[in-house]
């Protein structure tokens, strides 16, 4: 009988949905928001009146609506928690707390001088509240991604420390003091703690248990497509593309470089000594900035209520979100390219013993800036170019075609 060779069913590619999100910046966060904000426009003006999600009732309403944040974001603090490690808060104090400080400082007391002086309604279609979510605020995974060429272990630890700044937690503690709650000082404190006793405690089992910390490491990732639907189903496309709420999200990204750039970029360059990428690769919104005004919505500042100052936040937010997760990359890699290009010696201090195969690809033998130097193959593996999906293609081509040889041996 002749032997019957069975074919072996290649697994299926799907659909890549995943690949897709991570394409774009801050995308497993954005898209959702986007889709959500589409289907809830939808509803709104079709005659439904109110979101889907609301319509549906729970589960969908607080999987995918607004009431369920509160609980989505307890569980990101948990999750953040459990990733840090007394080892980070060591490499951290090298430098990067210093560049948080010079961002947050600033950013904490502009914010209190236009809650004084402006009052809670801010000025020039901005309220004071969505100034303080945005201000504070700082994208730490990007951010992590930014740096890859150029980090050393210095600039990686600054993560961990980067998320705590970022969460909800600082920017509430903030608004409480600027406004006040429905219940009274007792219940406000509360309320604070509240926020801190998931994040405490994830930092407490993350650090006895490290399998606790490998299970939960990705949580964020899962939790952060949910907060996009739900910060979408907020948003009513109709008003947010009103010419007042885009021109107030533009001036904000503008008062947001300037003061995220600006004076880290400074205390980066020439207090640090260091290149600069640290300061610019943090200049971009964190997705979690959407998630205050939600909690602060029942408070009143002097008479008007959090609900109504903030009414057009979570739309200004979402474009102010867009476009600095956008553009960070390319504004650090202006950056660097014009570091690389003027300060030959003080690159080769810097990175000789971190990322010698950085210089190599910036320079050549003669030490002679490579004007194409994203060209490099040392780039190309980083940024997954074509020609390096190519290499990989071509060696996964080959190491079936020894593998078939065998089999034929064999037989």
């Amino acid at each position: 009988m002749a032997d019957i060779t069975k074919k072996e069913k290649k697994p299926s590619k799907g659909v890549k949905i995943w690949d897709f999100l991570n394409k774009i910046p801050a995308g497993t966060m954005f898209v959702p928001l986007v889709i959500s904000a589409i289907i809830t426009t939808i509803c709104i003006h079709c005659g439904l009146g109110v979101s889907l999600w609301e319509y549906l009732g729970n589960p969908m309403k607080d999987l995918f609506g607004s009431t369920g944040q509160m609980l989505l974001i307890g569980l990101m603090l948990f999750c953040t928690g459990t990733t840090i490690t007394g080892r980070d808060f060591i490499e951290v104090g090298k430098r990067g707390i210093w560049i948080i400080l010079a961002r947050l400082i600033p950013a904490y007391i502009i914010c209190a001088v236009v809650f004084v002086c402006c009052g809670v309604s801010g000025f020039a279609g901005i309220d004071a509240i969505t100034l303080a979510c945005c201000l504070t605020s700082a994208n730490a995974a990007l951010y992590m991604g930014i740096i890859q060429p150029y980090g050393d272990d210095s600039d990686k630890g600054t993560f961990p420390i980067m998320l705590i700044f970022s969460m909800p937690l600082l920017p509430f503690i903030f608004l409480s003091c600027m406004g006040s709650g429905n219940g009274d000082f007792t219940q406000s404190i509360l309320q604070i703690f509240s926020l801190l006793i998931p994040f405490l405690l994830g930092v407490l089992l993350g650090n006895l248990d490290h399998k606790i910390r490998d299970v939960f490491k990705g949580g964020n990732a899962i939790i952060l497509p949910f907060l996009g639907f739900q910060f979408g189903s907020t948003i009513d496309l109709v008003n947010a593309f009103q010419g007042d709420v885009i021109l107030a999200a533009l001036l904000l990204t503008v008062i947001y470089w300037a003061v995220t750039m600006i004076l880290p970029y400074l205390v980066d360059r020439f207090i640090l000594k260091r290149p600069g990428y640290a300061s610019i690769a943090s200049c971009s919104l964190a997705g979690v900035a959407l998630s205050i005004p939600a909690m602060v919505k029942t408070f009143t500042f002097n008479g008007v209520s959090g609900a109504d100052a903030a009414s057009n936040a979570t739309a200004i937010l979402a474009f102010v979100l867009f476009i600095t997760n956008i553009l960070a990359p390319f504004f650090t890699k202006w950056t660097m390219n014009v570091y690389f290009k003027h300060n030959h010696d003080d690159a080769e201090r810097v990175f000789s013993r971190s990322h010698p195969e950085l210089l190599a690809a910036v320079y050549d033998e003669n030490g002679n800036y490579r004007t194409h130097h994203h060209n490099h193959d040392f780039y190309k593996k980083i940024f997954h170019f074509k020609s390096h999906k190519e290499e990989v293609k071509a060696e996964t081509n080959t190491d079936n075609s020894q593998n078939t040889e065998k089999e034929k041996e064999n037989n």
